[in-house]
């Protein structure tokens, strides 16, 4: 029985699940698909193209010295405003302005000779010219006279050059007059600022060392110092020797200039170093502090004002010489061309009374080849000069760097008295004013934009309400590759200069590449590829149906244009679910 009813139960429960799949199949509905539209419309086209960058100056320069040498001069600080071509800082040029004064000396001797020589050709072609043309008695006369006023200036030529050797002998002889002094003043103020001004400071021992009279926190200072001290004691034992060795000769006097100023340096960095100890002293009450700095300040100052004295009187020196030297060029010039005029002269008036023949025109035209072929010599040594002036001119250039453009001081390194290689930046400029934004655009995007595109610019220092315009001016053709990713460096000129503007400022960019207005336009996902066509499902008659279309500019807000195949009010199937 249990069986039985168990059989039953599953026939019922089999005869009502047929029943409802009879009752689906003959009398249930079908839903109909489901589609997000919309209704085609004209409307703007925008394609942008949005990158980061950052904001640069449009110039920007490091700048250095093409030489080596000690830094004289630095005429600006960080932050100070310059023009193209001033001058911001300057190397010590003094033994290149003395080669250069002497190269000038040489250019003006030169020129003296070749107009010398011009004279002497003059005179020579003037000879034959009137070998040629014989010889009248008031020619004879006039010779003569010629002949007479040559020796007067020969002779005013001479007497003047005697004059000038004797001035510039008494005035070279009076500048190393001063010479004498000018050492032994130095010795005693370098005498004065080692041991008067410094005695409460460092003692001699017993053994010819010296330590300090107090101690320090710097063993390593407080060692050098005190080894320095038996230096400079050794440096001035070393100048009153050479004082008192002085023969009074030019030679013996420049030397002992240069071995002074040398020995007043040692003393000079000896009382540097000194005023550092000073600062590490322990157990000096500030106010014993400040004594013993006036001291070595007072000492290092004196010294300071002998090495300037020294090199002052070395330069005056040095162009005491030059000025000399071209006195007495000018004045030998003179008296050669009065040389030359009176032989000119002689030599006219032998050839005038002798007459002429065929081998005095023979010899008389050699002279004047010859004094043709000098003018040709001095000429090239006229050059030769001039082009070393103009070499060492180069070389004056070299020691001042200037500002190749207008703007801003950025960096600033020199300091006078150091010492700088060649072409090690020191000084940086950027431009005033004038920025730039360099980005890199992805090769994906790179085709779309093109130089003139106009562009929207907000930076992160102001918030996206503050909108600058800037425009595509360079693309670099070459890529450069960021993370594996090539990339195309663009920079872009913002269209008003604003001093809200910095240079280091992060800037989003979105460039504009392309617009069409009023023109059809729907999504881009409402379009799909289909045997290589682009097509649209269209509703028409309340069916899908497909229609091939052509597709123009593509929008950065997800539509894009369709040029063919669609009408204003057409509606087309955007999603289908």
């Amino acid at each position: 029985m249990v069986n039985i009813l168990k059989h039953k139960v599953l026939l019922g429960v089999g005869a009502i699940f047929a029943l409802g799949v009879l009752y689906y199949v003959f009398f249930g509905e079908t839903q109909p698909p489901a589609y997000d539209t919309a209704l085609v419309a004209r409307g703007d086209v925008v394609q942008e193209v949005s990158v980061t960058g950052n904001v640069k100056p449009k110039e920007a320069v490091d700048l250095a010295f093409e030489i080596s040498g000690r830094v004289a001069n630095v005429y600006v600080s960080v932050g100070s405003k310059v023009k193209k071509g001033d001058m911001l800082a300057s190397l010590d040029s003094s033994d290149i302005d003395a080669k250069f004064a002497q190269a000038l000396a040489g250019v003006d001797a030169a020129k003296a000779t070749l107009k010398q020589y011009n004279a002497a050709y003059s005179a020579e072609d003037a000879k034959l010219t009137e070998i040629k043309k014989g010889t009248r008695p008031e020619e004879v006369q006039l010779s003569e006279t010629k002949v007479a006023n040559a020796k007067k200036s020969l002779s005013d030529a001479e007497t003047n050059l005697s004059n000038i050797k004797e001035k510039a002998d008494n005035d070279l002889q009076n500048l190393y007059d001063d010479v004498d002094d000018i050492l032994n003043e130095a010795y005693t103020k370098a005498d004065d600022a080692t041991s008067k001004q410094i005695v409460d400071i460092i003692s001699e021992g017993s053994s010819n060392d010296f330590q300090l009279t107090f101690g320090t926190y710097d063993s390593i200072l407080e060692s050098k110092v005190e080894n320095e001290r038996i230096t400079v004691k050794s440096e001035l034992i070393s100048f009153k020797q050479e004082l008192a060795s002085l023969d009074g000769s030019y030679s013996s006097l420049d030397s002992s200039l240069d071995k002074a100023a040398a020995h007043l340096v040692v003393i000079r960095n000896f009382l540097s170093d000194l005023d550092d100890v000073v600062d590490v002293a322990s157990g000096l009450s500030s106010a014993t502090k400040s004594t013993y700095k006036g001291y070595i300040s007072t000492g290092r100052n004196n010294v300071n004002t002998e090495i300037s004295d020294i090199n002052a009187q070395k330069q005056n020196i040095a162009a005491q010489k030059i000025t000399n030297q071209n006195n007495i060029f000018s004045a030998e010039a003179k008296v050669n061309d009065a040389k030359s005029a009176l032989a000119a002269a002689e030599d006219e008036l032998n050839l005038k009374k002798a007459g002429s023949t065929k081998e005095q025109i023979d010899a008389q035209e050699q002279r004047v080849v010859q004094a043709e072929a000098n003018i040709g010599q001095q000429e090239a040594v006229v050059k030769q000069q001039e082009a070393n002036v103009n070499s060492l001119k180069a070389q004056i250039l070299k020691t001042i760097i200037y500002s190749p453009i207008e703007g801003t001081v950025t960096k600033q390194d020199a300091k006078v008295g150091q010492i700088v290689s060649v072409n090690s930046p020191l000084i940086s400029v950027i431009s005033e004013g004038e920025f730039e934004i360099e980005v890199n655009i992805p090769e994906a995007d790179i085709a779309k934009v093109k130089i003139g595109n106009t562009a929207r610019v907000t930076l992160d220092a102001y918030g996206d309400s503050e909108l600058f315009e800037a425009e595509v001016i360079k693309i670099d053709p070459a890529e450069t590759v960021i993370e594996g990713v090539s990339t195309y460096k663009t920079t872009l000129s913002f269209k008003k200069e604003s001093e809200r503007i910095r240079s280091g400022m992060t800037a989003n960019i979105d460039i504009l590449t392309g617009k069409k207005e009023n023109v059809i336009a729907i999504p881009q996902r409402a379009v799909a590829e289909k045997n290589g066509d682009k097509i649209v499902r269209v509703i028409k008659n309340g069916k899908p149906e497909d229609v091939k279309i052509e597709t123009g500019l593509r929008g950065s807000d997800g539509r894009v244009e369709v040029t063919r195949g669609l009408s204003e009010g057409d509606t087309i199937i955007v999603f289908e679910r």
